[in-house]
């Protein structure tokens, strides 16, 4: 008996999972926003479109009440000084960024809020895919100085809702993230949006 409560509680020390709001909160020392649920797991005919956009198509799903959630605990954070810019990044690649970007820019053009998703993942960007959108003129594009606003942003289905796609990818993508032309335009961005969203690249995979 000695034995087995010694080996349990030796395994619940050593257990370094996260598995609640409380081992986030305690352990990373950041706040906890919310949950989204895994979408169409179960749903094999469910195209990758139909999986980004499904907060979209299923307004009264747990996961659109999930996404409006954090999206309320994301404006609630900041009340006296609300954000206008948000990356949504991870720690690793396809961990669910670029639906999440989605869902969450769904959810705030949906509260009436003019809302830009920006795809700043240079490697692998999909957001144009995603929202069937062209990637001939993106944020590549207006960095070093080519297209215009017009021609890159692009309207989506869901209304107050718009995007601006990565466009030509570039050899060097960390360097064209530091340059001053992408400072310029985020300040452009900010302005002309009330929020403006980034899906990025993930953070332990890339210096971007």
């Amino acid at each position: 008996l000695i034995l087995g409560v010694g080996v349990v509680l030796g395994r619940e020390f050593l257990d370094s999972t996260v598995k609640t709001q409380e081992d986030i909160e305690d352990r990373l020392k950041v706040p906890f926003l919310g949950l989204f649920p895994l979408v169409g797991e179960q749903d094999a005919n469910l195209s990758a479109k139909s999986r980004d956009l499904f907060v979209f198509e299923n307004p009264n799903s747990p996961a659109a009440e999930c996404v409006r959630a954090i999206r309320t605990n994301l404006l609630f954070a900041t009340p006296d000084d609300p954000f206008k810019t948000l990356v949504v990044t991870s720690s690793g690649p396809e961990e669910g960024k670029s639906t999440i970007s989605i869902s969450l820019a769904v959810a705030m053009a949906q509260s009436g809020s003019r809302v830009l998703l920006v795809d700043t993942d240079m490697r692998r960007p999909r957001l144009h895919k995603a929202l069937g959108v062209p990637n001939n003129v993106g944020v590549s594009s207006l960095i070093v100085g080519e297209g215009t606003f017009d021609a890159a942003i692009k309207s989506t289905e869901v209304p107050n809702l718009f995007i601006l796609p990565c466009g030509p990818v570039p050899p060097n993508p960390a360097e064209l993230l530091h340059a001053q032309g992408f400072q310029r335009l985020l300040e452009q961005l900010s302005e002309k949006y009330d929020r403006v969203i980034f899906d990025s690249p993930p953070v332990n995979a890339v210096a971007d």
